[in-house]
């Protein structure tokens, strides 16, 4: 049997006393467990890794390392916690009152040959981002309509929507469907968009957004539907409202090189 050498510097005893105060008032496990859980947060960060051999090698004090590598091994086999358990306390860790700025993007790497690809809404602050709920994306290419609304209510589910100040996401993420369901739940949004996208205005006529921007005279500021005169017959497309960067900015040049600069928000 290999043996698990302990590590020489392991993590003291008040670092897991300290987390599992934070922790046990957010869980229903017992004390046992929930120190089990904050030993694999914090062994996670000391050994670097997420094996549970490195992982036990953390634990302070005299208890056999192979003792608890079996102690990590029984968590995960009895132990079944809600994916979004952590939210709301996360969320108080970070300071948040009030409302926030969530963005949506996605992320992808290989480890080896398999791909891992994920779409993430994380919260942004002044200096970084983090990530609060995620959802795995099968294979390559982009998230679908279902799975964004899908992610979004489960964000709904922990917080209403007057918590968002803001909803930020890329051009990867337009889709009338979508920002049909941001603005039936009142979520005020800003997202980019092509230049190439086709737009019907509030007077009715269709144009792309490059054509409609480089008229003559005409507001860069503008109200509009997504998509041809002939998607939004029905009436039931929302109105957004669209802006580019004025001429002579960069945003204006990206623009007029055919590069996607407008946004469009809608704002409750």
């Amino acid at each position: 049997m290999k043996m698990l050498l302990a590590s020489k510097r392991p993590m003291p005893n008040r670092a897991i006393a300290a987390l599992t105060e934070i922790l046990r008032p957010e869980t229903e496990l017992s004390k046992s467990r929930v120190e089990t859980l904050c030993l694999m947060v914090l062994g996670m960060v000391g050994a670097r890794s997420v094996n549970l051999s490195h992982i036990a090698c953390e634990r302070p004090g005299m208890v056999q390392t192979a003792s608890t590598y079996r102690g990590l091994q029984r968590f995960f086999r009895h132990v079944r916690l809600d994916e979004d358990w952590a939210l709301p306390l996360l969320i108080r860790l970070l300071g948040q009152h009030g409302s926030w700025l969530l963005a949506l993007d996605r992320t992808n790497w290989q480890i080896g040959k398999t791909e891992m690809n994920f779409l993430v809404l994380a919260l942004v602050t002044r200096r970084f981002r983090v990530p609060l709920i995620w959802t795995v994306i099968e294979g390559r290419g982009c998230s679908d309509t279902e799975m964004r609304i899908a992610l979004m209510k489960r964000y709904l589910a922990q917080f209403p929507a007057n918590t968002i100040r803001f909803f930020l996401a890329d051009r990867e993420f337009v889709c009338a469907g979508w920002m049909e369901f941001l603005c039936e739940n009142n979520i005020p949004f800003a997202i980019r968009i092509r230049g190439s996208l086709r737009i019907t205005t509030e007077e009715g006529h269709d144009f792309t957004l490059w054509v409609r921007l480089r008229q003559a005279r005409r507001s860069r500021i503008f109200r509009a539907r997504l998509g041809s005169r002939k998607d939004t017959a029905s009436g039931n497309a929302s109105l957004l409202t669209i802006a580019a960067g004025p001429r002579g900015t960069a945003e204006g040049r990206r623009l007029h090189q055919g590069r996607e600069i407008c946004r469009c928000w809608q704002r409750f």
